[in-house]
């Protein structure tokens, strides 16, 4: 499958940003559900998404005034963190190394998501979804809503 990433404005004439020729297509529902794409250090908001008539999916992004905070982690294969929102910045509570795109997905289509804690399961509601592709990584960012099950 191909994909490609380009800038919202339309008076440049949405001019292609990068391609990607040949990425499975897991990947590529994976990308267009991300609120947010992470590439050689700046942040882009994904603005809309889109399947041309060829098939290729198309993200449309603005880049972002967001002061990127200094995280360390790389990921060998496909990185999977889970980030609480906090007043400072965030704060990582879980993360994980994936072998495939398609582990990722439910997590990232799920608004609400339960973390095993102390024995019980804390509600954790999704505020917004990142692919930052300096660290292979997707992250899932909201807050604990205070329910358990």
């Amino acid at each position: 499958m191909r994909l490609e990433y380009r800038l919202d404005d339309q008076d440049l004439n949405y001019p292609a940003l990068w391609s990607y020729q040949d990425i499975p297509e897991a990947e590529a529902v994976a990308r267009m559900t991300c609120d947010f794409f992470v590439k050689d250090g700046q942040t882009y908001a994904v603005t809309a998404t889109a399947m041309d008539p060829d098939g290729m999916a198309v993200l449309y992004v603005k880049k972002e005034n967001y002061l990127n905070e200094e995280i360390e982690r790389r990921y060998s294969h496909i990185g999977f963190e889970l980030r609480e929102l906090c007043p400072s910045g965030t704060k990582l509570i879980e993360s994980k190394e994936l072998w495939g795109h398609e582990e990722v997905m439910t997590i990232l289509h799920s608004d609400f998501i339960y973390i095993h804690k102390d024995g019980r399961y804390l509600e954790f509601s999704l505020d917004s979804r990142e692919i930052d592709e300096d660290r292979k990584c997707y992250v899932y960012y909201g807050n604990f809503t205070g329910k358990n099950r």
